[in-house]
């Protein structure tokens, strides 16, 4: 081994799921596969209670773990169910210490949580200088440093972790049209104040939308994300809410509307008994699809909310 080499260690962490449970195999497989030319790729199995079998993958960051998803779906035609990406955790309880990853098994008896955080470096022209400095207020920047390098800014700071994964790289692009670069290196663990929380439409939670969030932005990023799956969501026969559920409470609800259809258009005067008929019939249908209502969002829909607006 090379002095001062060091193994790529994974950063976030994402469960994949075969959409078809005769799958598992083949999804093992082709992960392995992408191991053999990607050694920072990290591969356990998991277990999900809606979802089945499937695998906990690590990644370096979001943009590892997007590539890792898209590689499945275009060289292996794999369909697979991914997680939202989340970090490790490090949580003390009566017993000791443990490391969480899904919301889902934060122990009950949790006395203290501590989160990831890492040194940030970023350079860009100065004229940029007051879009980069605002970022602080979205992603939890603190301890700040800027230093001229000529006809740029190189800026430093301390972040979480789990800032990476909330679309930093596509927002920190974005205020700067492209011209900023960024590195960063995990620093230690700090004592972290975050809820998990659970996304529900129509009373069932969604899988793989869980996540954590600081107790200061909760209510915000939580009415945040129920807003953009009424809007990304696909509407239905029948109506459905949509709801952000931590800390014992319901924190947001939105209501997706029914698709309307008129069943009784086609009816000109006569008795209304008939209508009425129809009207039940179409309630009753409504209430069938309902109870056979599958909670689930399509790859499409989960990759727009990777997306910070």
């Amino acid at each position: 081994m090379l002095p001062g080499y060091t193994e790529p260690r994974p950063a976030i962490f994402a469960s994949f799921y075969p959409e078809d449970g005769g799958e598992y195999d083949a999804l093992r497989q082709n992960l392995e596969k992408l191991r053999l030319n990607d050694s920072s790729l990290s591969i356990e199995p998991d277990q999900n209670e809606v979802l089945g079998r499937g695998f906990k993958v690590g990644c370096l960051g979001r943009l590892h773990f997007e590539i890792v998803a898209e590689r499945l779906k275009r060289e292996f035609e794999t369909g697979v169910i991914n997680t939202f990406p989340s970090v490790r955790y490090r949580v003390r309880t009566k017993a000791g210490w443990e490391e969480v990853i899904r919301p889902e098994d934060m122990p009950a008896d949790a006395l203290e949580v501590w989160e990831p955080m890492i040194a940030l470096r970023i350079i860009f022209p100065s004229e940029y200088i007051s879009e980069v400095l605002a970022l602080q207020k979205i992603f939890r920047m603190k301890d700040l440093g800027t230093e001229t390098r000529g006809d740029r800014i190189e800026v430093t700071a301390s972040m979480p972790l789990a800032e990476l994964v909330s679309d930093f790289d596509d927002v920190l692009k974005s205020s700067t049209e492209g011209y900023a670069s960024f590195s960063y290196e995990f620093t230690d663990y700090e004592p972290a104040d975050v809820v998990g929380v659970d996304f529900l439409v129509a009373g069932e939670p969604l899988p793989g939308l869980s996540r954590f969030f600081p107790r200061e932005t909760l209510d915000r990023e939580a009415r945040r994300m129920v807003e953009r799956l009424k809007d990304l969501l696909p509407r239905q026969q029948y109506a459905q809410a949509v709801q952000a559920r931590g800390g014992g409470r319901i924190i947001a609800r939105a209501d997706i509307p029914a698709l309307r259809k008129d069943v009784t258009g086609y009816l000109y005067g006569g008795d209304r008994t008939r209508k009425m008929k129809l009207w039940k019939k179409q309630a009753k249908g409504k209430k069938r699809l309902r109870e056979r209502a599958d909670a689930s969002i399509s790859p499409e829909v989960f990759k727009e909310l990777l997306k910070r607006e």
